[in-house]
């Protein structure tokens, strides 16, 4: 092994001269296991190390978490902890460069399109996308779903709307089926066209035109593509075989003529195809480079070699389309590890068996000293994930279940609070005034409901003239309530009229009141969470937030449906995680199961989609066949495993025809693999088959974006919120319980961006108009959650009051050296990572900085009192503490600055200070550890009714 310069680790050879690599393209080639992560963090350091401006660097991923984790690596290394070298993922660069240059393509602010705030702004829009092929008669927005899928596919396959018309209209009028498609796609043409064209009217995007539109900027103005050239002289790639080729085309514009980019992948781990990644880019990457200097890494630091040979015998079969055959490489893998156990094919009768012996075999694993969480089982459908979850709590053993997604509109609160909300929109919906009596609102029993809903039926009587002339005094009284919520209709947006039925009904209190001891409760709470999300985003992007337009919607919103992510049961470091083999992807663990390997599951069939891009408008390479794909899968599960892998297929399934041993057994094993054949147990009884699993009782865990690298990552507000109730951070951050809007909250994030802008242009010497501010503003302000309308007109004329003496007041001040400067800092002696953005930066006399952070408010009238606000603030403390570690200096002034009323209140930190709050994060962290969240003494702070 061979000492890197930039670190005190080792690298072996291949991987110091990709480290060391001067200049000019560079493909890495990495198989399973071979440290490319390490590669690219090594050769930020590299970098660095020779003199190169970290801010001259650019390297790009696909997740949040990659991104942060490997920007947590190269802190480490370098013993401080700066942004400077841009480390993002692809979305979130376009975004920023949007923000920063959206006015050179005609752009003012712009509003972000989520899926649901799609669908909501394709229906508002039905008529004039003009839909006839694809918007049946009996329910015309019942496609929106799958036409903002194609959209999509078509943004990152770089279609331009007039080569799409052009053509449609070339193809020929020949057969009945050439005129069909002919039609259909001559539509699709005009309803891309269409969307593109509304979207801009309406200053609206979606996520693909973070660089959609950022590839037309580099495309329209070279000047702009020049700037950013010259600024990111290095760029490197993580996960280059899952880019799609919108992604491919913004590093190819951003690369420049120095063509100084290293792209690390491996086209046998390419498992992205349906989402619109291509293997074209990776194994067309010498071509568009021609004096690309290739390295392959193929020593595995994870596998043994039996499993790494069984692998490579699998994916031998997608030859010749792989690199290995194409630029003549050697991918075969080399264990560094000890050698383990022999894979092993077992073979069950039923699905029940197979699942059952896997429960009991791990069980027996545990009993002999395992740790769990070097265990897993891999499958490759949801709903097998979902079985083998259920089989586990069948014989109570404690696991996790990573990722396990549901629909969220078929989640029970989620049902009854839509029920609710029909109940009050329409009077004469006897199923869901139904609903709504029975469920946990209102309690009115099975019996009486019954009997009420018999009479109803009998007499052909709406149920609410039953109920409102019955002796019934608790369904009156709800009914009551009922109608109090209708009149409320005309001023309550949706979503407030939601909180509203929440909080009168008392079941936001004893929901909250459950959850903080029973974790299905703060599950189902978690659930209704996401859901005032939509509706929050349907208010935003809906041209009227109100009831009844909301439950117009529905049906399009049922139909495309709402992923619910159970954020808390992410990849657990202390039980076994039972997962899909796509969620798998860069994990490992000593012993791995990968279950149901039949034909029709793994490999699955290939379904395939009503739309695809034609093959005449999209990039593409013959290694994206699905087969292909789905055998790259299965080599990414195989390569999982450290010391055991169990290969496991039955055949039968939930009684249906017999099913055969996957393809993938034989390609594996040989044509005549060895089989273990398990005889099945006794067949349980039915009443032990439906007899209640054993509970396994625990807390709601983190979500999975506040940790990385087995470390706890919160922002400063996070920390903030915790110092005053660490009780109130459980149910806003742990839980994201849904809250009440809050105007005031809103209007801050409006100040801040203007204040941004403001001190952007001025930095960058542009015409800034007031008018385009003030009107920018007035577009954001909020409209609900005040009082009256008269307090709302006054905070409106306030809010911009405040938004012209900005203007006025920056014009003539000094500028900040640094505006939202984003940092990423660790906690000394503990395993926290403190992130946040600081407002403003500015020089001081003597040499050292100030930190201003920028308020809102106007009940800061004096010195004096802001003076207070700030020897109060955690967040200054905590400012200070922050750049204490980064830059070893505690700034000289921290200063609240409250802009409505022109006061600023400084405060001086020293060292005392700063150990002082090190000592209350480390109790926080080691609390947040152990799920222990008690009430703090600033209990009335609270967002919650506990």
């Amino acid at each position: 092994m061979i000492e890197s310069k930039a670190s005190t680790g080792t690298l072996n050879p291949n991987q110091l001269k990709a480290v060391e690599h001067s200049a000019g393209p560079l493909l890495v080639v990495a198989g399973a296991g071979t440290g490319k992560t390490r590669v690219i963090v090594e050769r930020i350091l590299h970098l660095i190390s020779l003199g190169v401006d970290p801010r001259s660097i650019l390297a790009l991923t696909f997740t949040e978490k990659a991104a942060g984790e490997m920007m947590d690596r190269v802190n480490a290394v370098r013993g401080g902890f700066t942004l400077d070298t841009t480390i993002a993922t692809y979305n979130r660069f376009g975004d920023e460069l949007l923000r920063t240059y959206s006015a050179e393509i005609g752009f003012g602010s712009t509003v972000l399109l989520g899926e649901t705030g799609q669908l909501v702004f394709m229906r508002e829009h039905l008529d004039e996308l003009g839909l006839d092929y694809f918007a049946p008669i009996s329910s015309p927005d019942s496609q929106l779903t799958l036409l903002a899928g194609y959209i999509s596919l078509l943004k990152q396959q770089l279609v331009r709307a007039t080569d799409y018309i052009n053509y449609a209209k070339a193809i020929p009028n020949g057969s009945e089926e050439d005129k069909l498609d002919k039609q259909k796609h001559l539509e699709l043409a005009s309803i891309y066209s269409k969307y593109i064209e509304l979207c801009r009217k309406n200053n609206v995007i979606d996520y693909d035109d973070q660089l959609y539109l950022t590839i037309e900027l580099l495309q329209k103005r070279p000047n702009i593509k020049n700037i950013l050239q010259q600024r990111y002289q290095f760029i490197l790639v993580d996960e280059f075989q899952d880019t799609n080729p919108m992604q491919s085309a913004l590093l190819h514009l951003l690369a420049g003529k120095s063509q100084n980019i290293m792209v690390v992948g491996d086209d046998d781990q390419s498992i992205y195809g349906w989402r619109g990644a291509t293997l074209a880019n990776i194994l067309g990457f010498k071509k568009h480079y021609p004096k690309t200097t290739e390295i392959t890494l193929i020593e595995n630091y994870r596998s043994s070699q039996a499993i790494l040979d069984s692998a490579y015998r699998l994916i031998q079969n997608n030859n010749p389309d792989r690199l290995e055959v194409i630029n003549k490489l050697n991918k075969r893998l080399v264990a560094q590890a000890e050698d383990g156990k022999q894979p092993q094919t077992l073979h069950f009768s039923s699905l029940d068996a197979e699942m059952t012996w896997i429960a009991e075999d791990i069980a027996l694993r545990l009993k002999t000293g395992q740790d769990p969480s070097t265990i897993s089982v891999l499958a490759r459908r949801n709903h097998i994930v979902k079985k083998m979850h259920e089989t586990m709590e069948l014989h109570a053993i404690p696991h996790s279940v990573a990722g396990l997604s549901n629909d969220l509109y078929q989640q029970v609160v989620v049902n009854q609070l839509i029920e609710t909300l029909k109940a009050i929109n329409d009077p004469l919906d006897n199923m869901a005034l139904f609903h709504v009596l029975g469920g946990p609102m209102f309690n009115i029993s099975p019996t009486d409901l019954a009997s009420l809903s018999v009479v109803s039926k009998k007499e052909h009587i709406p149920l609410s003239e039953v109920v409102d002339s019955s002796q019934h005094k608790n369904a009156v009284s709800a009914l009551k309530q009922i109608g109090s919520w209708r009149e409320r209709t005309q001023n309550l947006s949706v979503g407030s009229l939601a909180y509203a039925v929440m909080t009168d009904s008392g079941w936001k209190h004893s929901l909250y009141q459950r959850a903080e001891t029973d974790a299905v409760t703060a599950l189902q709470v978690q659930a209704l969470g996401q859901f005032f999300k939509t509706l929050k985003e349907f208010e935003r992007i809906s041209d009227i937030g109100s009831l009844q337009n909301y439950l117009q919607n529905l049906p399009a919103l049922r139909a495309a449906g709402s992923e619910l992510q159970d954020a808390s049961l992410d990849i657990s470091d202390s039980l076994i995680n039972i997962l899909s083999v796509h969620r798998s992807k860069g994990l490992e663990w000593d012993t791995v199961y990968i279950i149901d390997c039949t034909e029709g599951s793994f490999p699955m069939r290939n379904f395939g989609s009503s739309l695809t891009v034609p093959d005449e408008l999209k990039t593409q390479s013959e290694a994206d066949d699905h087969m292909a794909e789905e055998r790259r899968l299965m080599y990414v599960a195989l390569t999982r495993a450290k010391r055991e892998l169990v290969l496991t297929y039955s055949d039968i399934h939930n009684g249906g025809a017999k099913r055969k041993p996957s393809r993938f057994i034989s390609e594996l094993f040989g044509k005549d693999p060895e089989v273990a054949i398990h005889e099945e147990q006794a067949q349980q009884t039915v009443m032990e088959l439906f007899a209640p699993a054993q509970e396994h009782v625990a807390y709601v865990t983190l979500p999975a974006h506040m940790t990385a690298n087995n470390k706890l990552v919160l922002t400063v507000s996070q920390i903030d919120s915790w110092l005053r109730c660490p009780l109130n951070f459980y149910f806003i951050y742990v839980l994201q319980i849904p809250l009440p809007r809050d105007p005031i909250q809103q209007y801050g994030t409006i100040v801040h961006s203007c204040i941004q802008t403001i001190h952007e242009a001025l930095s960058a010497g542009t015409q800034l108009s007031l008018e385009t501010l003030l009107q920018n503003a007035k577009r954001q302000l909020p409209r609900e959650g005040y009082l009256t309308a008269r307090s709302r007109e006054r905070a409106h004329t306030q809010a911009l009051k405040t938004i012209k003496l900005l203007y006025d007041r920056f014009s003539k001040e000094p500028l900040p050296d640094e505006i939202e400067k984003p940092f990423r800092a660790e906690v000394p002696d503990t395993k926290l990572i403190m992130t946040g953005r600081i407002d403003a930066v500015y020089q001081t006399g003597d040499g050292g900085i100030e930190i201003r952070d920028y308020k809102t408010g106007t009940s800061v009238t004096s010195a004096d009192k802001a003076k207070k606000r700030a020897q109060a603030s955690n967040q200054l403390t905590l400012y200070a503490l922050a750049w204490k570690i980064i830059h070893d200096k505690i700034p000289s002034l921290l200063t609240l600055d409250f802009v409505e009323t022109n006061q600023q209140g400084s405060v001086r930190k020293q060292q005392k200070s700063l150990d002082t709050l090190i000592k209350k994060l480390r109790d926080m962290e080691q609390k947040l550890l152990d799920g222990v969240y008690p009430e703090g003494k600033d209990h009335t702070y609270c967002r919650h009714p506990l």
